[in-house]
């Protein structure tokens, strides 16, 4: 049996990229049964561009509490009301491959044990623009140093999320990196896909606040067991590379 899934985007000022991502989830097969979007208070045209592209979308504002991180509570907030097999996470500056969703059904379609799918990701400018670099999964004995799943191509059994709860608020940059820990810890299984489904515009929240993600990278290494020789190694390579 054909798994359900929905898709969550979040999004704040994102008016210059969210048509892109927006059309692309439209023109997915089958299409999502569920799609929420949830805003953090754009003051651009964001809103009149979710609007103009006639999506069956469940639009909210963000709710916003006292020392929640803005990204993961707006992730769990749109989780609350997700009720399908599949949980897809798109960033509102990020798009699908045509082919994306319809890949991602059939590899759990083909293996129900899966808890997650993974794929690469690939870089671009805009959508039909080169390619300037596919990031392609590894092995999650690297977690200890790095985050070697690329979120956006990281497809998730709602069960997981049921199981394992939402994303911790206390990470602002790195919240999906402590996801994947927890998964691990779990002995989920993950299947691996060598397709790219999504691409994804170079940049992003992360690359403009590198202190602070290894700041929580290092904190949730060290919270998951991993010691202090490889999560301090790990903090030192990306300070020396700026990364």
């Amino acid at each position: 049996m054909t798994p359900s899934y929905g898709v969550i985007t979040i999004c704040l000022n994102a008016g210059k990229t969210i048509a892109d991502t927006l059309r692309s989830v439209a023109a997915q097969q089958p299409p999502p049964s569920q799609y929420i979007i949830v805003d953090g208070g754009s003051e651009d045209d964001t809103l009149e561009r979710i609007r103009a592209a006639r999506l069956d979308v469940r639009l909210e504002t963000q709710s916003r509490r006292p020392g929640a991180a803005g990204i993961p509570a707006a992730w769990n907030q749109a989780l609350q009301h997700l009720n399908t097999d599949l949980v897809f996470i798109l960033n509102a500056d990020d798009w699908y491959e045509p082919q994306a969703a319809a890949t991602v059904l059939q590899a759990f379609a083909d293996d129900p044990a899966a808890d997650l799918v993974v794929a690469p990701i690939q870089y671009r400018t805009a959508p039909g623009a080169p390619v300037l670099r596919v990031q392609r999964p590894r092995r999650l004995r690297w977690l200890p140093l790095l985050m070697p799943i690329p979120h956006p191509g990281c497809f998730v059994r709602h069960r997981v999320y049921d199981r394992l709860g939402g994303f911790s608020e206390d990470y602002a940059v790195s919240a999906d990196y402590e996801f994947i820990y927890r998964t691990t810890r779990a002995g989920c299984r993950v299947r691996v896909l060598d397709q790219p489904l999504v691409s994804m515009r170079p940049g992003g929240f992360a690359r403009h606040r590198r202190a602070l993600a290894r700041r929580e990278t290092f904190r949730i290494a060290r919270t998951h067991g991993a010691g202090v020789l490889l999560p301090s190694i790990a903090f030192l390579a990306r300070w020396l590379l700026n990364r």
